[in-house]
């Protein structure tokens, strides 16, 4: 069972008269690295700091290691925890290893200045962090991701249980922020409690184990990544039009944020969509930001098309894999289009496997083909594609327009 290091029990906290945060309540293990996320103004960094005991509580506990944090000296809490604010002003002339050792405070006395054993425990972290070689430069010479990397190691450098990091990567490098977080990653995995205050969504779900979503002054989520992160919860916290998956590529969750048209009558209309090999993505992309009700096959399960309409959600007729499309599903196809208003082929590649897609479309109400490259480029079943092709064409309710037509057709 892992052991509870930061209990908080029905807390509140208020700045002035005004409750900034109000009876919540969460417990954190030993080893767990948690984002705090949520929009501006949901008080993440006002918690962080109650939870280290800079600001008091209007109501409730918050224990660490089982004891409140009220009956703590100044000194017992930094021994406990090392905590990395938002804002860090050095003064000139400092250098790195200065910085990292003023980590080392909360074990000296007013009188004592810093020993071998802490000169050596600080090159350890800078060591870590990768900034050993910035020892004796001067904090003001640095930059921004150098400078985040040296604090990290003072925070490090401090020994204690737990860290609290408010927004260590604000304004610095894609390349560094990531840097930041891996480290405090690896700072989990070796048994301390690591507590982040987080505005990129994806980097928070990709590091961290555990999310806690704060939203109007409460807990929307708490809880793994995946179960926090959901299109539901980004609409409650943050007001956002999200389409939430697992990238294919990546392995990690991933966000497609949009803003979705207003357009009643899209909503009241279902739209299929005949495709494959990518080249419907931006059609499906398209459609359910304008929010049609969709469909689309029949495709290989490992098609990127597919992959594409698992993330958004659509419903997809699958064929079973590196096969002719087989009678069930080309039935499933055909009662998709048959329902649907309006149909879209794409600019797919025909061969074996999906030519059944095109003998499907002459059921569709109303057809929509779209052509960026001629038919005789994509056609690898010896012309059988092309026939097919030239006779869809002819029927009354087709329309032919290229990618770039159909798009200008929703944004313009």
């Amino acid at each position: 069972m892992t052991q509870e290091v930061i209990t908080v029990c029905n807390s509140s906290i208020a700045i002035g008269d005004k409750k900034i945060v109000k009876n919540i309540n969460f417990t954190i293990g030993a080893g767990e690295f948690v984002g705090i996320i949520g929009p501006n103004g949901a008080g993440k960094s006002t918690l962080l700091r109650s939870l280290r005991g800079f600001l008091p509580l209007a109501e409730g506990e918050i224990q660490l290691q089982g004891h409140s944090i009220t009956v703590m000296s100044d000194k017992e809490l930094a021994c406990k925890v090392a905590y990395m604010q938002q804002e860090v002003n050095v003064g000139f002339g400092y250098t790195g290893l200065e910085v990292v050792l003023a980590g080392r405070y909360p074990y000296l006395k007013w009188w004592q200045h810093e020993q071998a054993e802490d000169i050596e425990i600080a090159y350890k972290y800078m060591g870590f962090t990768g900034v050993d070689s910035l020892a004796e430069k001067p904090v003001q010479s640095m930059s921004g991701g150098e400078k985040q990397r040296v604090l990290l190691a003072k925070v490090l450098a401090q020994e204690t249980p737990i860290l609290f990091l408010d927004e260590p990567t604000a304004s610095l490098d894609v390349i560094y922020q990531e840097e930041i977080f891996r480290y405090c990653q690896l700072i989990a995995k070796q048994g301390k409690t690591v507590l982040i205050v987080a505005h990129d969504l994806k980097l928070a779900a990709k590091f961290c184990s555990r999310l806690i979503l704060l939203a109007d002054g409460g807990i929307v989520a708490d809880g793994a990544p995946e179960g926090v992160i959901t299109e539901g919860n980004l609409q409650e916290a943050y007001g956002l039009h999200a389409a939430v998956f697992k990238n294919k590529v990546t392995g990690n969750l991933d966000i497609h944020t949009y803003v979705p048209a207003i357009d009643k009558q899209s909503k009241e209309t279902r739209v299929h969509v005949i495709c494959g090999g990518g080249s419907g993505a931006k059609i499906i992309r398209l459609l359910y930001e304008h929010s049609y009700s969709l469909t689309v096959g029949v495709l290989d399960p490992s098609d990127t098309d597919a992959h594409i309409a698992e993330a958004f959600q659509v419903p997809c007729v699958l064929s079973q894999p590196f096969s002719i499309i087989d009678k069930l599903a080309a039935q499933e196809n055909r009662t998709q289009i048959a329902q649907a208003d309006w149909v879209v082929l794409s600019n797919l590649a025909c061969g074996e496997q999906n030519i059944d897609n095109l003998h499907a479309a002459f059921e569709a109400k109303k057809l929509i083909i779209i052509e960026d490259t001629p038919i005789e480029e994509r056609d690898f079943v010896k012309g059988q594609g092309i026939e097919i092709y030239y006779k869809l064409l002819k029927i009354p309710q087709v329309t032919v327009m290229t990618s770039m037509e159909f798009i200008e057709k929703f944004y313009l």
